[in-house]
């Protein structure tokens, strides 16, 4: 449930380079345009969004459930794609995966439906006395978004639901925080180890918002990415197929 927004800052560190931030299908600025019901539809929406850059050679780091949406895109290496960055990414295939969010939001869906289930998402990432805090239009815009979470969690419960590790041939670099939930940084250790390129990158008494607490530190992380990338020659991401 985190926005294209909150990266500003990390943003800001990256003056040289060409970045590009955007909300998923279903969240903020994104709201209006319905929801994708799984995995492969958010993909395609990134690759969408990698062909508008008109970039011949992309970097994706993705945050959290935004580097699973890339992991997926990544299988079978889509032209233009050099390298990817996953931060603390859910991977419900990992023996190390834990969702207490997931099964928070999932039960307080079978009760409440949609509205209820994004309110108890954001309750148990960030806090009562946060979400209270909040205005009341903006609980209402957080509780419209209920519709796209529910729809994302529940796709990855599925058996098919995660992304091929063994398909994604770009090299990968790895983030983690080193204050974060430790069934957390186990996953993304495993995922580290699974994946068949990749690296890991970890920050320093940072949690899961390290793009938030550790800007300075989130901005080396995304530069190590781009250090990692493939330089083997690849088409123009704008002509490149998706699925592959």
């Amino acid at each position: 449930m985190d926005r294209a927004a909150s990266f500003g800052r990390v943003m800001r560190r990256l003056g040289d380079l060409d970045v590009c931030a955007y909300d998923r299908r279903g969240y903020a600025t994104s709201l209006s345009a319905g929801t994708a019901d799984d995995l492969d539809a958010q993909a395609a929406d990134l690759h969408r969004v990698a062909r508008w850059t008109g970039a011949d050679r992309v970097v994706v780091v993705g945050h959290s459930l935004g580097g699973t949406v890339a992991l997926r895109w990544a299988e079978g290496a889509p032209d233009g794609l050099v390298s990817l960055g996953a931060f603390e990414s859910p991977v419900p295939t990992l023996d190390n995966y834990r969702s207490g969010g997931a099964d928070v939001a999932l039960a307080a869906d079978r009760t409440g439906g949609p509205r209820a289930a994004a309110e108890a998402f954001y309750r148990f990432v960030v806090g009562d006395r946060t979400w209270d805090g909040l205005r009341e239009r903006d609980r209402e815009t957080r509780r419209a978004e209920g519709a796209q979470l529910v729809a994302e969690l529940r796709d990855l419960q599925r058996p098919d639901g995660s992304p091929r590790l063994d398909a994604v041939a770009v090299p990968v670099v790895v983030g983690l925080g080193g204050a974060s939930v430790g069934a957390w940084r186990a996953a993304a250790e495993e995922l580290a180890e699974r994946l068949p390129r990749a690296t890991r990158f970890d920050i320093a008494g940072a949690g899961h918002g390290a793009h938030l607490s550790h800007p300075d530190e989130f901005a080396r992380y995304v530069r190590a990415v781009l250090d990692a990338a493939d330089d083997a020659g690849r088409e123009p991401v704008a002509s490149a197929p998706w699925p592959p």
